[in-house]
């Protein structure tokens, strides 16, 4: 680009003349604190900005400090969504540092999500009795009545599925967010409209599929759970049809069947011993961990 001459001569020294050569990288104050995004996503619960040297929580995608992009991508070893084998331990360690980073969000979303679901299938079951208790007084005992009373029956079990499933992908979002290191508003809890009607589908596909592997003889449905258990992640993780979504679970799962069942059987020991521990009161802090440790399998599992 061509720029007018200065109008004075500024051959002067101004001052800056030791600044002008350009400083090696070695030399840097960057190469003083710079982290590898990899060793600095692993190291804990905080990790060094390698621009501006504060500390920020581990795994996260932005620095809060100077806005230095700070998530890793696939060349760094995290980032690309590939399938891979993971290990319990650091899904644990990883899952443990999270949870105590975000333990307000982490909390609050399955709480929150709990009781909305709680009340609302409290009113759609007082709704549909209501309406049953009218059938059958306007119709008597009839086949037809009975068919009726059958019906409003699934209808009241559908939408109170419905109400679950909605809520459930919502949550899965935002934990799989806090996963990731980003920071995720609370109203992502009612984000699951786009994905419910295929997680209706694929909810009734998995069921019976795992259904019939229990019937044949219990262990062909528990490996049949295993190997299709992330669908409802990867529906909101790669927007996928559901089909693709249970290939693409088949793939994830590859090699992982066995260790997600130890880290399954993990989760199950945590929420039986604290409930026991507890008295049940301290459910509220342990059931949102047993979530994240989840997520941060999946995330793990994919590379993320």
């Amino acid at each position: 680009m061509t720029v007018p001459a200065p109008a004075t001569d500024i051959s002067a020294d101004d001052g800056f003349g030791e600044f002008d050569a350009p400083v090696p990288e070695e030399s840097s104050f960057l190469g003083e604190q710079t982290v590898s995004e990899e060793q600095s996503f692993l190291a804990g619960g905080q990790q060094v900005c390698p621009m501006c040297g504060e500390s920020v929580p581990a795994g996260a995608a932005k620095c809060d400090y100077c806005g230095e992009t700070l998530k890793a991508t696939s060349s760094s070893g995290r980032g690309g969504w590939e399938p891979r084998i993971f290990s319990i331990n650091e899904t644990f360690s990883r899952a443990w540092e999270l949870y105590k980073a975000n333990l307000g969000m982490v909390i609050a979303i399955p709480l929150v999500a709990g009781s909305i679901y709680f009340v609302a299938s409290m009113v759609i079951g007082i709704f549909m009795q209501i309406v049953q208790t009218a059938v059958l007084q306007g119709g008597g005992r009839g086949d037809g009545t009975m068919v009726a009373v059958v019906v409003l029956a699934l209808m009241q079990n559908f939408m109170t599925y419905c109400v679950m499933f909605y809520f459930q992908l919502g949550g899965q979002r935002v934990f799989l967010q806090l996963a990731r290191g980003e920071n995720p508003e609370f109203n992502e809890l009612f984000s699951g409209g786009p994905f419910l009607g295929r997680m209706i589908l694929c909810s009734i596909i998995y069921g019976l599929v795992v259904t019939l592997g229990f019937i044949a003889l219990i262990i062909p449905g528990i490996i049949l759970s295993l190997m299709f258990w992330p669908y409802s992640f990867i529906l909101i993780d790669r927007d996928l049809p559901g089909i693709e979504s249970f290939k693409k679970a088949k793939e994830v799962m590859a090699g992982n069947k066995l260790t997600f069942f130890g880290l399954s059987i993990l989760s199950f020991l945590i929420v039986a011993v604290g409930g026991i521990v507890t008295l049940f009161v301290g459910l509220i802090l342990i059931v949102p961990f047993t979530y994240m440790l989840q997520t941060v399998a999946y995330a793990e599992m994919t590379n993320q």
